[in-house]
């Protein structure tokens, strides 16, 4: 049977499923207790990242030259996702604890990739609450079982496109983020993932007035 190991090529990934993606593998890597130096690791694809990420939110209406920088940056964070996996590989080689806890997608044992789609299902309870701290709010919810990481976003213009959403990522059944201004309605949604999921499942959007 072939050793766990991680795909090396994400260029199937959608475009929309690309920065969601990366922001899981660069929380998952640099947390993990199982790598050695994981924040260490991810420095480039977070770098790539924050530059894919600032051109998405500054530019609402590119140009087709704007377009193909954009293209040219998303391609920069799938490359560096490529690259951390080969690295792994060799780093870790069948220690399927260590690379799973990557965040990055697994080939199955049986030397297909594995399904990368597969979805648990949308979090089940999701309340948003007043935080225990000035100006945040509180998230709460019930995980589907075999979940690994929740993917938050978040936005105060529920107008705009989800790309343009604020991301939160973190583990556990709640989680508080902000600050805000008092007065100011949030909106939130919540999908829960594995270590193989691209396409999040996302909760219905719900919003509260920060108190």
């Amino acid at each position: 049977m072939r050793k766990a190991k991680l795909i090396e090529d994400n260029s199937k990934l959608t475009h929309d499923a690309v920065s969601p993606f990366a922001h899981s593998v660069v929380n998952q890597t640099s947390s993990s207790s199982f790598l050695l130096k994981g924040p260490d690791l991810v420095k480039p694809l977070g770098l790539t990242l924050v530059a894919y990420d600032t051109d998405v939110t500054t530019v609402n209406y590119p140009t087709p030259a704007q377009t193909a920088f954009r293209d040219q940056l998303r391609t920069a964070v799938t490359l560096e996702l490529n690259r951390l996996a080969k690295r792994l590989n060799l780093d870790y080689p069948g220690n399927e604890p260590a690379l799973l806890s990557s965040g990055l997608t697994m080939g199955s044992m049986s030397g297909t990739a594995a399904r990368s789609t597969a979805n648990l299902g949308a979090p089940t309870e999701v309340e948003l609450l007043d935080g225990a701290t000035a100006g945040c709010l509180l998230l709460r919810l019930k995980r589907p079982l075999g979940a690994v990481q929740n993917l938050i976003r978040y936005s105060t213009d529920a107008a705009l496109s989800e790309d343009q959403w604020h991301v939160v990522v973190g583990g556990g059944r709640e989680r508080e983020f902000g600050t805000f201004a008092s007065g100011t309605r949030v909106y939130v949604k919540v999908a829960c993932l594995t270590g193989s999921t691209t396409v999040p499942d996302y909760s219905a959007v719900l919003s509260r007035i920060v108190q």
